[in-house]
């Protein structure tokens, strides 16, 4: 175990990175668990407006670090390194007791291994890279430089052990970060019919993400809505995308304020691979899993990836219980033609709903936040 030479001071500090707009919630949730433990602490890093929020002083604009994809991640790699740069100087500014990773294996792993070649500070990765879907070679740099990894899927502790890493299983942070309402709650909340169905398009919370799928899933919407007029649509609208560039049809409803309640409300959801198909299934929403990326990236990760399943909904249940539209498949015809089975079946609909309780079940119950606040605090 770690000795930090400066755990005395006061307030501690504790430096904290998180990438994009799942880790930044689930970042804020840690936060607030950690002071509600220790008021006397201080935080620094990187996050969004949620951590910044709950007190975060952050180095960095948390939009600009989000970037995926390999043909994209090499364009921004000057910007990476001048991010790097910043993190370790301010480190050696504030010298915290402890340093926290959220997810965002790309930049924090290598970030990892920079950090410990310089200080002796103990580091905690919470929500654990995903290195049973590909590239468990990194799993070489988690043995070397974390030294405390906390994972939010159950399988993922028997996963580590096998390869001789002690992860603790915190449980998922969704559930912390969810109060259940009843539809006709939503509904008003919303300005929406609770008697009239609804389709939610979920396009993903990075911008590149948007580009790639808000066309096919608007044009997917009109046919449905040609086939039915009765339906609601609604769009998910992610608070770090500008959404002022894309204008809508007005039977399109944007939601930037409540995306979540309208993922929980929604009848069927068309939803970008990603945590949301997660936050679709503890809400019991049935979805159509879609995801597009760059040409090259695609042929990359069709190589290296390792899991059967795109969506984390499919990929914890072992089989595709959420239909999955990817790459060359995720078309507006294609989504169309799916949603539109699917609407016209019950029974389907009823299936996929009793499916994604199975998940729910999965993914276990509330208070991931308070106890991996309680493991980062004990850790020295």
């Amino acid at each position: 175990m770690i000795n930090n030479p400066i755990t005395d001071l006061t307030p501690q500090t504790y430096f904290i990175i998180a990438g994009e707009q799942s880790a930044d919630n689930h970042g804020a949730s840690l936060m607030t668990a950690m002071l509600a433990q220790n008021p006397d602490i201080e935080f620094r890093g990187i996050g969004g407006k949620n951590m910044i929020n709950v007190g975060l002083n952050s180095i960095e604009d948390i939009d600009k670090m989000a970037v995926m994809g390999f043909e994209e991640v090499i364009k921004h790699l000057r910007f990476f390194r001048n991010v790097t740069m910043k993190v370790l100087e301010e480190i050696d500014n504030c010298q915290p007791r402890q340093i926290i990773l959220i997810d965002y294996p790309g930049f924090n792993l290598r970030l990892a291994k920079k950090i410990k070649e310089k200080f002796d500070i103990p580091i905690t990765y919470y929500i654990s890279p995903q290195l049973w879907a590909w590239k468990e070679n990194r799993i070489k740099i988690i043995r070397k430089y974390i030294d405390q990894m906390l994972v939010i899927f159950p399988f993922e502790e028997d996963w580590y052990r096998e390869r001789e890493v002690e992860a603790k299983f915190v449980g998922h942070p969704i559930f912390d970060d969810w109060k259940p309402s009843s539809k006709e709650e939503l509904c008003k909340l919303l300005s929406l019919n609770a008697d009239k169905r609804i389709i939610i398009l979920y396009p993903g919370s990075r911008l590149q993400e948007v580009k790639k799928h808000l066309p096919i899933l608007v044009q997917a919407a009109a046919k449905l809505r040609n086939e039915d007029s009765t339906l609601q649509f609604i769009l998910g609208a992610s608070p770090q995308v500008n959404w002022s560039q894309w204008s809508f049809p007005d039977w399109i409803q944007v939601e930037s304020e409540y995306p979540q309640k309208a993922l929980e409300c929604a009848d069927l959801a068309l939803v970008a691979s990603g945590t949301s198909t997660l936050e679709a299934a503890v809400f019991g929403t049935p979805m159509i899993v879609i995801y597009k990326m760059a040409t090259i990236s695609w042929w990359i990760s069709r190589v290296l990836v390792s899991v059967s399943f795109a969506g984390m909904v499919n990929i914890i249940a072992g089989k595709e219980i959420m239909p999955e539209l990817i790459q060359k498949n995720a078309t507006p015809e294609r989504v169309f033609s799916t949603a539109s089975s699917i609407l016209k079946n019950p029974e389907k609909i009823e299936k996929m709903v009793a499916d994604l309780k199975e998940v729910k079940v999965k993914l276990k119950g509330v208070g991931a936040s308070n106890k991996a606040a309680t493991y980062i605090l004990e850790l020295k």
